[in-house]
């Protein structure tokens, strides 16, 4: 038994069409069950994004999986002093995804000021 291609087609679809895709062997689906693209495995650590010039921030590029755990990923946004806020610092977002990766306990209503000087404390 062979197997049957299908072919994901915006419903309804036209008699026409229906007829010229059967012929050429396929399967129709409705196209909102088309299964969503995966992540590609194959792309960088954080290590070889920074290096390439891009912001430890912004990883893992669009498209791809993340090759590096969120501890290294923290590590690279402290080391490189990210600058989402556009001022040279970090933003309390980050701070907390760093502390966060180091498995740090911190108030949530805490001040920057104070998340900060925990993540220095940690040595990052």
């Amino acid at each position: 038994m062979t197997e049957q291609k299908i072919i994901y087609e915006p419903h309804p679809v036209a008699p026409e069409r229906k007829a010229e895709l059967r012929a050429q062997g396929f399967k129709i689906l409705d196209a909102r069950f088309r299964p969503a693209p995966s992540l590609r495995e194959d792309g960088p650590t954080v290590g070889e994004w920074v290096a390439a010039g891009y912001l430890a921030a912004n990883y893992p590029p669009e498209g791809y999986a993340s090759c590096s755990s969120a501890e290294e990923i923290a590590e690279a946004v402290v080391a490189q002093g990210a600058d989402t806020c556009g001022d040279g610092k970090l933003s309390i977002a980050e701070i907390r995804d760093a502390l966060t990766a180091k498995d740090i306990e911190f108030d949530p209503k805490a001040k920057k000021a104070d998340l900060l000087a925990l993540l220095e404390q940690a040595g990052g």
